[in-house]
């Protein structure tokens, strides 16, 4: 599956940047087939397997759809995104009981096609003249020249600023490129201590998923954070190494939020974030939860600021929306026709609701400005829970350099050899060095093992 993507996919980081170069001047040519060859007084039932909740924007993006369609039947069904839950839901698929299914994670979508689970879109997609390029920025995903899913929804990282904490600190104009350096210095800036000189409000947060502390790897080289262009684990990679311990020594300074800590107490960055313990957290899911003023009051405004790069200059391939949930009709689908209808309504117009459960759009003819009313209502509710400007230049922003992953080798097996080490280093049980060099070492044996 590697070999069968790794062509098309090695276009990704050009196109990417042509895109981004040329958004100031040019809008995407997004056509506007959506609706152009379906009854509207079509009738069907869709099954969908989404992770999401109706709560989280489903009920919504579906209540949206029935205005066009009111005659397709939309049955949500959700299941969890981990080991268990996609086994679930691959016997669901196996069985017949699903017509449509989202995908989440590479090698989620990897597995269920490789076992046959989606169908064929290709013909549909070039008898309508879609064009994935136009539309989603890119052609992957696909299999032996055939498309088999649409990529529908990511996840933009960002670094979340308390704004009454940035100004106490004197800090200046908010970030718009800035290293890891830079915003450990911020961080150390945005510390607060009591008379005796402990810690009392961290300045600063890493994001609380252990393997999101290698989406640098996304920022650096634009795709595949486990692996090295060989094919290798780049575990042991030096500049990993030294991220690492600037992360390490963070938080023995105080001014970061332990990763233990987090992982011990089963803690979020959105709870240290909302409630006092972090001024400023790298994050990916917060909106969901700063919208929700109730559960989590705040007493300023956050400001965001673009996920911090390794070195000064480095395109920041993490600056905008990485591919992460693909769309499709499955093998046991029971009314293709509709099932087409809402996977093309999801997969563009409808892929704004992912939003509102903490994820985005990678339809590039999504408009920020939509998305910032769909959120908070209206600009003038946003603008009492964030500064809206960099909400949306940072939060989103389909037009910013964007990272994919292609590899899927043994990456199940290498995410947590990568959570189990990295943890040593953080603890102490190990140097960084010792931990990442087994770390590697593991990384390789599995990845040759699963080849």
């Amino acid at each position: 599956m590697r070999k069968m993507l790794s062509l098309v996919l090695a276009l990704m980081m050009i196109l990417g940047l042509m895109a981004y170069a040329a958004a100031e001047s040019a809008q995407p040519d997004i056509t506007t087939w959506i609706f152009a060859n379906e009854d509207p007084n079509m009738k069907g039932t869709v099954r969908f397997y989404i992770p999401f909740s109706g709560k989280q924007g489903m009920d919504a993006m579906i209540a949206e759809f029935n205005k066009s369609y009111p005659n397709i039947t939309i049955e949500l069904n959700t299941y969890s995104n981990n080991a268990d839950g996609n086994i679930a839901l691959n016997s669901e698929i196996n069985s017949q009981q699903c017509d449509v299914v989202a995908s989440f994670e590479i090698h989620n979508l990897m597995n269920r096609l490789n076992n046959g689970m989606y169908l064929d879109l290709t013909d549909r997609i070039e008898a309508e003249g879609i064009s994935l390029m136009d539309n989603w920025g890119t052609e992957a995903y696909n299999m032996d020249g055939k498309v088999y899913v649409l990529p529908c929804g990511g996840l933009t990282h960002f670094v979340a600023i308390k704004k009454n904490a940035w100004e106490a600190a004197g800090l200046g104009d908010y970030p718009t490129d800035w290293t890891w350096d830079e915003y450990i210095e911020a961080s150390r800036a945005m510390t607060v201590r009591d008379e005796a000189g402990n810690t009392t409000v961290y300045g600063g947060s890493q994001y609380q998923v252990i393997s999101d502390l290698l989406d640098s790897v996304y920022q650096v080289n634009g795709c595949n954070r486990f692996y090295r262009a060989d094919g290798s684990c780049i575990f042991d990679e030096p500049w990993i190494k030294t991220l690492i311990q600037k992360n390490i020594d963070a938080e023995k300074e105080g001014i970061w939020y332990k990763m233990d800590a987090y992982r011990s107490d089963n803690y979020k960055t959105w709870f240290a974030y909302t409630d006092g313990t972090v001024n400023s957290t790298v994050g990916c899911n917060l909106i969901r939860f700063l919208r929700d003023t109730e559960t989590y009051p705040m007493d300023t405004l956050t400001v965001f600021a673009p996920y911090p790069v390794v070195e000064k200059g480095q395109v920041n391939y993490e600056s905008g929306i990485n591919y992460f949930s693909f769309v499709g009709m499955t093998r046991g689908c029971q009314d293709p026709e509709a099932a087409w209808a809402w996977i093309k309504w999801y997969s563009t117009y409808g892929s704004k609701y992912l939003t509102l459960a903490g994820h985005q759009s990678t339809w590039k003819g999504t408009d920020s400005g939509a998305l910032v009313d769909l959120i908070f209502g209206s600009e003038e509710e946003a603008a009492k829970i964030v500064d809206v400007e960099s909400f949306k230049k940072w939060v989103g922003n389909p037009n910013n350099p964007s990272a994919y992953t292609d590899n899927a080798t043994a990456y199940s097996k290498l995410s947590s050899i990568w959570d189990e080490y990295v943890m040593y280093a953080f603890t102490g049980d190990m140097t960084v060095d010792e931990a990442l060099d087994e770390a590697a070492r593991l990384g390789n044996r599995a990845i040759a093992d699963a080849e």
